[in-house]
């Protein structure tokens, strides 16, 4: 008889694709796949193994109709772990193999224990074989194989973590590869649009060699004539910095303050070191969106749209005719997403560390690409919080032994040398002190606490271009319409995530015009403006906050050190506030009592606090605070521990870790906002209409018309949409729903009614109650 794993439309199974081809194709992709971390005899076990349930009389007739659900992936796991038994070897090294296979589809499970009461975990679902459809008719073509040798690890700072790291990315290449064979075999057209490659080949260093060549011609072409010490400086610690990027790989940090060409440097760096060392992709590793952007369109005008991936929920892919080779560029950077295959990609924190420590198929399917890569951590000191501890053990895992490299690039580096005190990580820098001080352009000021009146009142008497950035959307919101009752409309402006992120970009296009113009402009923003946006005001306010935030709000202040005053060049102004308000509990409280009592001590002695003795001071105390806690604050859900507890037995709790690590634990409601952007708007208002007139459709509302008709192309639709969504709490989302103001277009998805009533053009999404603009709190 024969056993198949994929049937075809037609009844002809010669047509079929064969089981013990299928398992022969996965165990040696997924074995290529492995080889990049020595790990291809046990990514090869896994692949021949996932399918051999498939080999019941059960299933395959449920590829002839039948509708009976069958558990075809417990029967490899089992195999394996009673043939290892049986041998003598050690049943906990089995259950390594034992997760991979078990949880191909549903994902890695937790180990459980002996009373655990859910059928998922992997200790009931090996004991349970009454419920496995006999697969023995596996062993015609399928020989079990003995123990590999050893684990290719070197050992690392916690055993558990390490060992559960390398179940992870064992299981990356396994559904990876399985996707893969699949999708060749069902759909072989759309997997020819991935033109996949050996990213070992000399094809592939032959790209990184042209596009360190690009990257070069750019810099000569845009920077061949340097403006003032500034952009000297500049040049200068970028031809600093490439000297040291055939150093071996390992951690890096580049500690460089806000304004001196981070990015230029780490993409030079990267492409450098990944040059040199044979490296297969970049990664750039970003807090916000709004930076992602902004830094993606700037590699693309470098190395070319068809070699990065932008990887984030507000992209949206171009349209293209089909059959053109834009179109199968594009189509090939949508199947990229998957599996993160393209030389360069760049990503948010929480794509990237919430994919290491997951435990589903989908998204854990692009770890394995992750190894041998050199990944680049901007504005690195956004890590720091509650799981900066077990993600920098991850860092150092990948770098230990995946091949990768790592650069920690910010101004305010956090102490990653303190969490991994046997790890080393090298200064890319010679002198950072020196360039802190070259690059030294405000002079930064402490005030008593202020009303909203009150800052309005001195931010207008003293300044015709601001910037105020405050903790939290409320407060941006009340700061904004204070200063609006003193202001013209034209000449302040409000940025939050209350507005969609068409809008802000709007906003910010709008600001920079009026700044390059040297016309009046006061900008209120949350700190979604601090990280990466490449805006320069003469004076800067900012709500007291953590020293990190404060530099970086710092660095939107005479960015280039080109401000005059009187024909002569002059420092910007920083000033630093507290409202009557006060700090919201918690992380901010405690980050702000810290920078308080840092800018008094270092004012009344004369000197910066941004210079880099205060920001180690400032990471120094926040650290010792975290650390002598009842609780490890850098690891406040105890994600080292679990792993830890019982690795002898190797009993791990992957999808509890997988639950518990949320780097945004708000559960946020997303609605849709028929945003109609400047353009739009003026052309609606020139015919005597409003823009959400029922006659009238817009590029949001076009879109939002097709989500009730095409139902079968609702994930790209909603791509399309992400420029034009909010987020709003739970209770805040209730009290629309319940009032009827959100229509609920698909399952799940809602939109927002009456535009014009609930949506303000200068300061986004209203709140709908008192209770909710009193209860607002989030940060951005």
């Amino acid at each position: 008889m024969k056993y198949y794993a994929h049937t075809t439309d037609s009844t002809d199974k010669s047509t079929w694709q064969l089981l013990f081809v299928h398992s022969a194709e996965v165990g040696e992709l997924a074995s290529a796949m492995a080889s990049f971390f020595g790990a291809a005899e046990w990514a090869n076990i896994v692949g021949r193994l996932h399918d051999l349930g498939k080999y019941s009389q059960a299933f395959q007739a449920r590829l002839d109709g039948s509708t009976k659900k069958v558990d075809h992936a417990t029967a490899g796991a089992l195999a394996l772990v009673n043939h290892w038994t049986r041998n003598g070897s050690d049943k906990a090294t089995a259950r390594l193999l034992a997760y991979i296979i078990a949880g191909h589809h549903s994902g890695l499970p937790d180990y459980g224990t002996s009373d655990a009461a859910h059928n998922a975990c992997l200790r009931k679902r090996l004991s349970r074989t009454e419920y496995i459809e006999d697969y023995s008719a596996a062993y015609t073509e399928i020989t079990l194989p003995d123990v590999p040798k050893c684990i290719p690890i070197k050992p690392g700072h916690a055993p558990g973590f390490q060992l559960s790291f390398f179940v992870r990315m064992l299981f990356s290449c396994l559904v990876d590869a399985d996707s893969l064979n699949t999708e060749a075999f069902v759909n072989p057209s759309k997997h020819s649009l991935r033109k996949r490659e050996d990213t070992n080949s000399e094809q592939t260093q032959m790209l990184f060699e042209q596009l360190k060549q690009k990257f070069y011609s750019y810099r000569s072409a845009k920077f061949h004539s340097p403006r003032g010490e500034i952009d000297h400086w500049r040049t200068e610690i970028f031809e600093e910095s490439m000297q040291y990027a055939s150093a071996p790989r390992g951690l890096f940090s580049l500690t460089l303050p806000t304004g001196s060409g981070k990015t230029q440097v780490s993409l030079g760096f990267a492409l450098e070191h990944a040059t040199v060392h044979r490296l297969r992709r970049i990664l750039y590793v970003i807090p916000y969106t709004s930076i992602i952007e902004q830094n993606a369109q700037e590699f693309r005008n470098i190395l070319g749209g068809e070699y990065i991936l932008e990887h984030h929920s507000n992209f949206q892919h171009e349209l293209h005719s089909e059959g053109t080779p834009n179109y199968e560029t594009t189509e090939r950077q949508k199947l990229a997403e998957e599996n993160w295959e393209l030389p360069v990609v760049v990503t948010t924190n929480v794509q990237f560390f919430e994919s290491l420590f997951a435990a589903r198929r989908s998204t854990t399917r692009k770890l394995h690409n992750i190894a041998g890569s050199i990944i680049v951590l901007d504005e690195a000191q956004m890590m720091n919080g509650s799981f900066f501890k077990p993600c920098l053990y991850a860092l150092d895992e990948l770098v230990r032994n995946y091949g990768c490299s790592v650069i920690f690039c910010t101004a305010t580096q956090p102490p990653a040398a303190k969490l991994l005190p046997h790890t080393k990580i090298a200064e890319i820098v010679a002198n950072p002190q020196q360039r802190y001080e070259q690059f030294e352009r405000v002079n930064v000021g402490f005030v008593e606490k202020k009303s909203w009146s009150e800052l309005s009142d001195l931010i207008v008497a003293s300044n015709k271009q601001a910037l105020c950035i405050v903790n939290t959307r409320g407060n941006a919101r009340d700061l904004y319409h204070t200063l609006a009752e003193r202001c013209p409309d034209d000449e302040v402006y409000h940025l939050s995530a209350r507005m969609c992120p068409k809008q802000r970009q709007d906003i910010l296009h709008t600001v920079k015009l009026r700044l390059a113009a040297e016309l009046p402009c006061i900008l209120v923003s949350t700190q979604l403006i601090e990280a990466g946006v490449d805006i320069d005001f003469p004076a800067v306010y900012r709500e007291l906050a953590g020293m990190d935030s404060i530099a970086q709000a710092a660095g939107r202040c005479n960015r280039n050190g080109r401000l005059m005053y009187d024909g002569r060049l002059c420092k910007g102004k920083v000033t630093i506030f507290e409202t009557e308000k006060g700090l919201p509990e918690g992380w901010m409280s405690r980050t702000g009592a810290i920078a308080r009592r840092l800018l008094l001590a270092y004012g009344e002695k004369g000197e910066s606090p941004l210079s880099l003795e205060a920001v180690q001071d400032y990471f120094a105390e926040l650290f010792f605070y975290e650390q002598n806690n009842a609780i490890d604050q850098t690891d406040m859900e105890g994600i080292l521990p679990m792993l830890e507890e019982d690795v002898t037995h190797m009993a791990f709790p992957f999808a509890t870790v997988a639950d518990k690590f949320r780097l945004i634990d708000t559960p946020m409601k997303t609605i849709l906002i028929p945003y109609v952007d400047d353009e739009e708007y003026e052309q609606v208002l020139a015919c005597g209409k409003e823009p959400d007139h029922p006659y009238y459709s817009g590029k949001a509302r076009k879109l939002i018309d097709r989500l009730k008709t095409e139902r079968f192309e609702t994930r790209a639709i909603m791509r399309e949409l992400q420029p034009y969504t909010v987020q709003l709490y739970p209770y805040e989302f209730e009290e629309y729903r319940r009032a009827g103001e959100l229509d609920e277009v698909r399952e799940g998805i809602f939109v927002l009614n009456r535009v014009n009533a609930w949506y303000d053009r200068r300061t986004g999404i209203k709140p709908y109650s008192q209770k909710s603009a009193a209860e607002e709190v989030w940060i951005v």
